[in-house]
């Protein structure tokens, strides 16, 4: 009777043994030994872990190195199955070869129980393998490594300290902590762990006021030009051209769309005068889907037929079912191979005077915001324009010399 209990204590105790003999891997966003932390208990299976992610990575970059993320995934589940037990391993094992995001992408794509399925199937895993930019044998690897199911297990043993530490009023995940501050709840935006970074960052200065750096203008440079990233989304035209037109949309049924009839009208009765940009904006499924499907048309080729598409040119209303040519042409961006290399998260403006970098909305004209009043009259706006940049054109016009 007492072999059982002796038995088990011996397996218990083999058992930490090896735990304690397994590395720690970990996800990190930023550098490891950033003097601002941020821990960020993320549950992988919830709808909007990946976008969350991205709103992280923008932090990250938005703090230029003062700001790291350590990134702990979380299963929820009651019981938790072989399947999530795999896709937990793949998270952190992709993750500690540099493709933590490549995981996050197919997962969010795939799905959790598709996921499951293709890591379970080992005629699946060598495609599942490229998607992930990872050998064959690598990912092999990752799905019987033992070592990962320990760093899971610290990492909920970690999650419930914290609550413990809260008296249990902790919700589910997305739980944060910054530096020693209690953990706290927060969503998409990160709205509260912005102001708990710069409460940490006013206690780490001693409660002195950030020194804010003195910014050199330049003449004839407006505070207020917006500048588009410049290789941002899909542009129709050539980045020579004198004029440019940047739409800002977070999904391909926007209603900025409905404003580019008179667009494409003008650049057919122009040629070589406006280039056209669509810039995905936002970290939501649409402007994810809508990122990469401009990224693939870019790839192909495929920009104009794209752009005439987005705006409905020769369809019906917006509230009408697309065409079948139309739905043909965006399922053939959504299977074409480069879907699986493009970038999904959101760009940035470039850093100007004003040093902002949030994406702005609407349509812009040459760093203006524009509505449907300016781009119906576009011919006589640009004209304007250019009669500004060259006053002289007035008066010494390409009129025909008199006889």
């Amino acid at each position: 009777m007492l072999l059982a209990p002796a038995l088990a204590a011996v397996l218990l105790a083999a058992a930490a043994a090896r735990g304690h003999d397994c590395p720690k891997p970990a996800l990190h966003l930023g550098p490891v030994d950033a003097p601002l932390a941020i821990s960020a208990f993320l549950d992988p299976f919830a709808p909007t872990t990946f976008s969350l992610w991205l709103d992280l990575r923008r932090l990250v970059a938005d703090h230029e190195g003062a700001v790291g993320v350590r990134v702990v995934p979380i299963g929820t589940s009651m019981v938790e199955s072989l399947g999530d037990t795999r896709i937990l391993r793949l998270l952190l094992g992709a993750g500690a070869r540099g493709r933590q995001e490549a995981a996050l992408r197919v997962l969010d794509r795939d799905g959790r129980d598709r996921l499951a399925v293709r890591l379970g199937d080992p005629a699946a895993r060598a495609v599942l393998a490229g998607e992930l930019g990872l050998r064959p044998e690598d990912l092999a690897a990752i799905l019987d490594d033992r070592c990962l199911d320990v760093a899971v297990r610290a990492g909920k043993a970690e999650l419930q300290r914290l609550h413990q530490a809260a008296g249990g009023y902790l919700g589910r995940p997305p739980i944060f902590a910054v530096g020693q501050a209690a953990a706290f709840e927060d969503g998409p935006g990160l709205e509260r762990v912005r102001g708990e970074l710069a409460r940490e960052t006013q206690r780490i200065r001693g409660n002195r006021p950030p020194v804010r750096p003195l910014v050199v203008t330049r003449r004839g440079v407006s505070q207020r030009l917006m500048r588009p990233p410049v290789q941002a989304g899909m542009l129709v035209g050539g980045v020579g051209l004198p004029h440019r037109l940047v739409v800002f949309a977070e999904h391909d049924e926007h209603p900025n769309f409905s404003l580019l009839a008179p667009v494409l009208e003008f650049r057919r009765q122009n040629p070589g005068v406006l280039a056209v940009q669509v810039i995905a904006r936002g970290t939501n499924a649409g402007a994810r889907q809508l990122r990469v499907r401009t990224c693939v048309a870019e790839r192909l080729g495929l920009q104009l037929e794209y752009l005439r598409i987005l705006a409905r040119e020769g369809e019906g209303a917006r509230r009408e079912p697309r065409s079948a040519a139309a739905a043909n042409f965006i399922a053939r961006l959504d299977e074409a191979p480069e879907a699986q290399t493009c970038e999904s998260g959101e760009p940035e403006l470039e850093r100007g005077p004003g040093g902002i970098t949030a994406l702005p909305e609407g349509v812009w004209l040459d760093g203006a915001a524009v509505g449907q009043s300016d781009l119906d009259a576009l011919a006589a706006r640009l004209a304007g324009a250019d009669a500004a940049q060259r006053p002289l054109d007035a008066v010494f016009s390409a009129a025909a010399p008199e006889p």
